[in-house]
C-alpha cells in the first residue's frame, strides 16, 4: 500500500459540476485510491447539493458572489486553500486549470518540500495571460498563476502541440499524457435515421450558434436528427431558434446520459475557437462516432488518423457534414477508425502514468 497523501486543486468537484478537467480528476482519484493514495479534493463550492464519494475528503470553500461578480479570478481564496494545505500536509499536490491558486499551490510546495503536478487543462493555460488594465484586480490572478506553472516539480500536457507552447512560453518542459476513458461496449450503428450531436456548455468560447446555422442547412435532410447538450443559461433567444431549426435541446446531462446518446449516435460536431483535448471528441471516438470539428484538431489526429475532419469554415463543415449524412460506408470506415485509435491510445492506463509522474524524483 501507499499510504501517501494526494490533495487535488480543482475550481469545482464533479459531482457538483461535470466537466472534462472534473471528469478527468474523478478517473485519476480512482485509480490514486486503487493505489493505496490517501485523497483529498479541494473545490470552490457552487452550493449545489452533491453526493458525498467514499475514500476522498472534501474540502470545499464557498463560492462568494463578490468575487464572482469580478470574473474568473481565484486569489481572494488563497488563504483557506493555504490552511487546508497546512492541516492535510499532503506529499503530493495535483492542480489542474492555470489560477491562482496555482501559485499558492507551487509557494506550499517548495516551502514544505512537497510536489506539485501541475495538469494543462486547456490550450489557454500555456499562453502567458495579457495585462487587462480596464481588469486591474486580475493582475495578481494573472501573476500567481505565472508563478505556479513556472516552480511546478512536473507538468503533464494533454498534446505535444501543448508541450511546445509551454516550452517556448515558459521555458518549462511538459510530460505529454492524453486523456483517458473507461473502455465501453462496442456499438454498430443504425443507418436508417443519423444522429449528430453538438455536446458543450453554451458559452461564447463554444460558438452554439454555428452548430444552429449547420441546422438551418440541413435539419430538414431526411432521416438526419440534430441534438444539442450542455447547459444554456442565458441563451433562451438562441434555444428558441435552434427548436425553430428541428434542433433538439436537451440541456445539462449527466456523462452516463451523454455515453448513452454517443452510442446511439453517427456524428459529434465541434464548433468551439479552441479546447484542450476534448473529453468528448474521446468518449465519441470509443463509441465508433468521427468528430467533426470546426478548428479544434488536438495534435492533428482527426486529420492524420481519418477519425473526422477538421474543416476551417463553416462551408466545409456543412458541405462535410452532408456527405457523411449520406455516405455510410465513408462514415462507418472513419468510426472503426476511430474506435481503434482510441482503444490503443486514449483508455484509463494514462490514469497510471500520470500516478507514475508523482513518483518520479520524489522529494
Amino acid at each position: 500500500m501507499n499510504n501517501k497523501k494526494l490533495f487535488f486543486i480543482l475550481h469545482n468537484y464533479w459531482k457538483q459540476s461535470q466537466g472534462g478537467a472534473e471528469l478527468q480528476a474523478y478517473y485519476l482519484e480512482q485509480a490514486a485510491m486503487q493505489k493505496g493514495w490517501e485523497t483529498h479534493y479541494f473545490f470552490l463550492s457552487n452550493n449545489k447539493g452533491y453526493e458525498k464519494p467514499v475514500g476522498t475528503f472534501l474540502h470545499p470553500i464557498k463560492r462568494k458572489r463578490v468575487w464572482t461578480k469580478l470574473g474568473d479570478i481565484s486569489y481572494p481564496y488563497m488563504w483557506q486553500l493555504w490552511r487546508t494545505l497546512e492541516q492535510t500536509a499532503p506529499d503530493v499536490i495535483y492542480q489542474r486549470c492555470g489560477t491562482a491558486l496555482t501559485g499558492v499551490a507551487a509557494y506550499f510546495a517548495q516551502r514544505h518540500k512537497r510536489k506539485l503536478i501541475f495538469h494543462v487543462a486547456s490550450d489557454r493555460d500555456v499562453y502567458p495571460k495579457p495585462f487587462a488594465w480596464q481588469k486591474p484586480h486580475s493582475i495578481f490572478e494573472y501573476k500567481m498563476t505565472e508563478y505556479g506553472i513556472l516552480h511546478a516539480d512536473s507538468i503533464i500536457a494533454q498534446t505535444q502541440y501543448q508541450a511546445d507552447i509551454l516550452a517556448q512560453n515558459f521555458k518549462k518542459k511538459a510530460i505529454v499524457i492524453p486523456n483517458g476513458h473507461p473502455v465501453p461496449r462496442d456499438c454498430r450503428k443504425k443507418n436508417d435515421k443519423i444522429l449528430i450531436l453538438w455536446i458543450g456548455n453554451w458559452k461564447p468560447v463554444k460558438r452554439p450558434e454555428l452548430f444552429i446555422e449547420l441546422a438551418k442547412k440541413i435539419g430538414q435532410m431526411k432521416d438526419t436528427r440534430l441534438t444539442m447538450l450542455g447547459r444554456t443559461d442565458n441563451y433562451d433567444a438562441l434555444v428558441a431558434t435552434a427548436r425553430k431549426n428541428n434542433v433538439n435541446v436537451l440541456g445539462e446531462v449527466d456523462n452516463r446520459k451523454v455515453n448513452e446518446l454517443l452510442e446511439n449516435a453517427h456524428l459529434l460536431v465541434n464548433t468551439s475557437a479552441h479546447e484542450g483535448f476534448s473529453n468528448t471528441f474521446i468518449q465519441a471516438w470509443m463509441r465508433r462516432v468521427p468528430v467533426l470539428s470546426l478548428q479544434v484538431d488536438p495534435d492533428n489526429l482527426i486529420r492524420n488518423k481519418g477519425i473526422g475532419y477538421c474543416t476551417g469554415s463553416l462551408d466545409s463543415l456543412i458541405s462535410t457534414t452532408k456527405e457523411l449524412v449520406l455516405d455510410h460506408r465513408k462514415r462507418d470506415l472513419m468510426g472503426k477508425k476511430a474506435r481503434e485509435y482510441a482503444l490503443r491510445h486514449l483508455t484509463l492506463q494514462n490514469m497510471d502514468r500520470i500516478l507514475n509522474v508523482m513518483h518520479i524524483g520524489d522529494r
